[in-house]
């Protein structure tokens, strides 16, 4: 038990000496026990006389040794005097009711009450058992989120193990949380929810949550029209549907991981007309961090329902090994796709407008951007309006296009495709922004030389239109001058002959070399028979004399020489008047260098001239 000294007469005080002290247990009349040792083994009496001496006329008084208690205490001293209660500090919990004591913070200002301050972090095994029957953890774990959410919210903890329980409605701003993915297992073989989340900010935390064996009709996590739900390193795997939310705003998924369900997450904007009406939109929603794999339906299904699913972003999540339909967008507006990956799926993803045509101002897709994502095989499906549609900085390899009769084109800038990707159906709409350039550079002219100032390598195929803006200021002297300079620059596709041809080329396939594999795409075809002349762009590799070439649709020849490469051709305009430029002698123009394109500056002989070229380049 805590021992408090009783230290108000262990040094002499003034104006007691011989005085009468009695101790009592604070708050009643009854005397105190106290001992001359900490142990509390030897007993003193109570009251105490004072030791008394006098000094310059003054009675001090003392107790003759010191003095223990475990109680809190009072004193009177000759029943005139009386202190204050006197508490002795807690050392230790065990046999002591403490719920009520009140702390603060080292370095804070505010009191707390202890059991409040217990109550913020909810321990499931502090409110029953946790092991192998899931009735019992059932109830020891409803017990653990209704104490949580009496208190108005909180964590509730589940230690490291795996326990099965029989499903759960998780309230308003209630969090289970485990020790880490697969250190904390929950596992619910329920044919419906599993975990419903009834109010705004709940969620599940730092475990895993399991179904099992893939039941039918099993929804892993399901809310409806519920906001700032919280999903951060959490796993949800082997359920018919993984996660099923009809309506959410402003979620806050951050590393969370769906495994080997039939469909990974429905985020549907549903009014759920059938199930009382109190659906909501899917808007506003962002997940940041995970994988979903091994999916049979879909991925993620990001849909139209009856209600919008509107402006919603994926971000550092990737997509693997789904025999379905990896990522479904039907009928979403103005999602964002960043930084994504997608690797070993039947279905990459798939794009087009739900079926409702009485609802098309709100559920055709518009605004689908996927930045910086890589594409690694599998099937890819563009279908009907596909407005603002745009893959940018993307790497995109042996991917199955499948475009149909889109009402706008996708946009695809500066983009990676490898030689095994393919287009089906209405390819033209695919269109390609290679480079978008922005530079700036500097230099000195002290003749009338022509000298490069600024350049860029034009690939085979290629069309740009380039604008440079140029400031010229004599070093040596007061004259300026400026120039706006804008040019249309081509370079044609190489050609390359061919002889003994089996079977005709197809305008628009990748030609591949059976014996060099370099790889292009035909943009022309000047058939002979069995000879003639292909023009090539998109150009990866040699071709080598001799060896056979072939097309994805089936077109096969024999390579007759080598590959011939065209120069550019720069066709440019000036766009300001002769009272910016009219200095004698100085220029900047466009000039075509092969396959180079040079932005050339002249100054004047004997003159230093001090260059400033701001150039912006748009390539296909």
């Amino acid at each position: 038990m805590p021992t408090h000294n009783v230290d108000e007469f262990e040094l002499w005080q003034p104006n007691y000496g011989g005085a009468t002290v009695i101790i009592y247990i604070a708050g009643t009349t009854s005397l105190a026990s106290v001992f001359t040792d900490e142990a509390l083994t030897v007993a003193a009496s109570n009251p105490q006389t004072l030791s008394a001496q006098t000094v310059d006329g003054i009675s001090y008084g003392k107790f003759a040794a010191p003095l223990y208690t475990s109680s809190s205490y009072t004193l009177d001293i000759d029943s005139t005097d009386q202190t204050g209660i006197e508490r002795p500090p807690l050392t230790t919990l065990a046999a002591q009711d403490a719920s009520d004591a009140v702390v603060t913070p080292t370095g804070g200002t505010v009191a707390t009450p202890l059991d409040d301050i217990v109550a913020r972090v909810v321990h499931a095994e502090d409110y029953g058992e946790l092991g192998a029957s899931a009735a019992t953890n059932n109830t020891t774990l409803t017990a653990a989120i209704g104490a949580a959410s009496g208190n108005g919210g909180g964590i509730v903890v589940i230690p490291d193990g795996t326990y099965s329980f029989t499903g759960l409605t998780i309230p308003t701003n209630v969090i289970i949380q485990g020790s880490g993915r697969g250190v904390t297992t929950i596992q619910c073989t329920t044919g419906a929810a599993v975990l419903t989340l009834s109010g705004d900010r709940a969620g599940i935390s730092c475990l895993t949550l399991d179904g099992v064996s893939l039941v039918a009709s099993s929804i892993g996590v399901y809310a409806k029209a519920v906001d700032e739900v919280i999903f951060d390193d959490a796993e949800v795997k082997r359920f018919n549907v993984g996660i099923q939310f009809k309506g959410a705003r402003r979620l806050n998924a951050k590393n969370l991981y769906i495994d080997n369900c039939a469909t990974g997450a429905k985020f549907h904007g549903d009014n759920d007309a059938g199930g009382g009406a109190d659906g909501d939109q899917f808007r506003d929603n962002i997940w940041s961090g995970g994988v979903v794999s091994q999916c049979t339906t879909y991925g993620i299904d990001l849909s139209y329902e009856d209600m919008k699913c509107y402006h919603n972003t994926i971000r550092d999540v990737g997509f693997e090994s789904s025999t379905g339909t990896a990522l479904n967008i039907n009928g979403a507006r103005f999602t964002t796709i960043e930084h994504c990956w997608w690797s070993g799926n039947t279905t990459s993803f798939a794009v087009g407008d739900d079926d409702d045509t009485d609802s098309a101002d709100e559920n055709t897709v518009i605004g689908l951007t996927f930045d910086s994502c890589d594409f690694y095989g599998g099937a890819a499906t563009l279908t009907e309006t596909c407005q603002d549609v745009v893959f940018q900085g993307c790497e995109i390899a042996d991917v199955d296009f499948t475009i149909t009769l889109p009402t706008n084109s996708v946009l695809a800038t500066d983009c990676i495709e490898d030689s095994l990707v393919t287009f089906s159906g209405d390819g033209d709409k695919w269109i390609r922004f290679r480079r978008i350039n922005h530079g700036s550079s500097s230099g000195v002219t002290t003749g009338a030389s022509a000298t490069k100032a600024w350049a860029v390598n034009v690939a085979p195929g290629q069309v740009g239109l380039l604008e440079a803006k140029v400031l010229a200021n004599r070093r040596d002297g007061t004259t300026t001058a400026a120039y706006h300079k804008v040019a249309k620059i081509v370079r044609p596709g190489s050609t390359l002959a061919y002889d003994n041809q089996t079977a005709n080329f197809t305008v628009g396939d990748v030609l591949t070399g059976g014996t060099s594999g370099a790889t292009a795409r035909i943009s022309a075809d000047a058939d002979g028979g069995a000879t003639g002349t292909l023009t090539l762009r998109d150009i990866v590799g040699t071709f080598e004399n001799n060896e056979t070439i072939t097309d994805v649709a089936g077109g096969s020849a024999d390579v007759n020489g080598t590959i011939t490469n065209i120069d550019c051709v720069v066709d440019q305009a000036d766009t300001l008047g002769t009272d910016f430029e009219d200095v004698a002698g100085w220029d900047a123009a466009w000039v075509a260098n092969g396959g180079e394109v040079e932005l050339q500056v002249t100054g004047a002989a004997s003159t230093t001239i001090e260059w400033l070229v701001h150039v912006e380049a748009v390539m296909t």
